[in-house]
This record gives structure tokens, C-alpha cells and sequence, in this order.
């Protein structure tokens, strides 16, 4: 489990594991988006409360897989401007918007969660085989594959992407290649 906070909120993670307290969570959550615990995988627990002691909380609950090996580790960005949550974990990666509880973007067809990167407008999405460009509010702008290892960095408005003996030059907005 991991805990932390950031502005008003606290986040708690637990992986691989039900919270030994979910009755108590999900008789005080105002929002509960709990269906992919269908799925094969890794149980993956996001609890978001508004302090400790304010019994409101919303519960982000899934199965994924794979989580905990191979550098795949369940990984959170949050944008304070547009108070979204980003979420990404094994095969699965969410938004949401905290301050109505609303999700912007779900996938749940990924071949492995790496990290978040923010870079000026843009919230890059690194998985194995996928690199995704997200603008602050969680809304996916677009997607393009990727083979590993890769690398990116940026100049300008735009992403420059090297795999495969490949180097791509794209817009970060719209993914057109220049």
C-alpha cells in the first residue's frame, strides 16, 4: 500500500491486495468504478478521499495484468489545473476528473504500463509497445506504436521518437510526422 497527498486529496494504492477496509470504503464512496475487477491480473485499489477524517471517497478498483515485474508498476499522474487523475497499470489506463468524479478515457488493451511524463501542455503515456499524447484534461489527443527500447524528448511543439533504427519527428498536438 502506498499513501500520499496532493492539494486536498489523499490517495491511497494498494496493489495486489483488497483493503482490508472496503466495506467501510464503499459504504461512504460517492463514486465507484470497480468493473474491471472481472478482468485476469493484479488487483489494483485507488482510494481518493477528500482528508482523513471526511468519510466521502471515490474507489477506482481493476485487475490487470502485467503488474510487478518487468519494469510494469502501476503508475499516477495528477494535473492540479485541470484536477484530473491519470491512472496506468498493466493493460489498463485511466482518467478521471476528481472534482465530479467523471472519466474522461479509459484502454484497457495495453501490453504494459511504464510512467507518466509531463512535458508543457501534454501528458505523455509510456507503455511497452504504445506512446500516447493526452492534453491536461485526460483527453487522449492521440496514440502511435511504438517497439522497445525506445526514447523520446522534445523540441519545440513537437516529440521526436526513435525506435527500431527509426526516428520520427511529430507534432505533440496532432501527431502529424514532419
Amino acid at each position: 500500500m502506498v499513501e500520499f497527498s496532493v492539494d486536498n486529496y489523499n490517495i491511497t494504492v494498494y496493489v495486489g491486495q483488497v483493503p482490508d477496509i472496503i466495506d467501510h470504503y464503499k459504504k461512504h464512496a460517492k463514486f465507484i468504478d470497480d468493473k474491471d475487477l472481472k478482468n485476469e491480473g493484479t488487483e489494483v485499489y485507488v482510494i481518493i478521499s477528500k482528508g482523513f477524517l471526511n468519510p466521502d471517497n471515490s474507489i477506482i478498483a481493476f485487475k490487470s495484468d502485467p503488474i510487478g515485474y518487468a519494469g510494469f508498476r502501476p503508475g499516477l499522474h495528477y494535473e492540479k489545473e485541470s484536477d484530473t487523475l491519470f491512472i496506468g497499470a498493466g493493460k489498463i489506463v485511466k482518467t478521471y476528473r476528481l472534482s465530479d468524479t467523471k472519466k474522461i478515457f479509459e484502454k484497457n488493451h495495453g501490453m504494459g504500463f511504464w510512467g507518466w511524463t509531463k512535458h508543457s501542455n501534454f501528458i505523455i503515456q509510456q507503455e511497452e509497445t504504445d506512446l500516447g499524447i493526452f492534453n491536461l484534461k485526460g483527453e487522449l489527443l492521440w496514440e502511435t506504436y511504438v517497439s522497445p527500447p525506445y526514447n523520446f524528448n522534445f523540441a519545440g511543439d513537437n516529440i521526436i521518437l526513435e525506435f527500431d533504427d527509426i526516428v520520427e519527428k511529430r507534432n505533440l498536438l496532432t501527431g502529424v510526422r514532419s
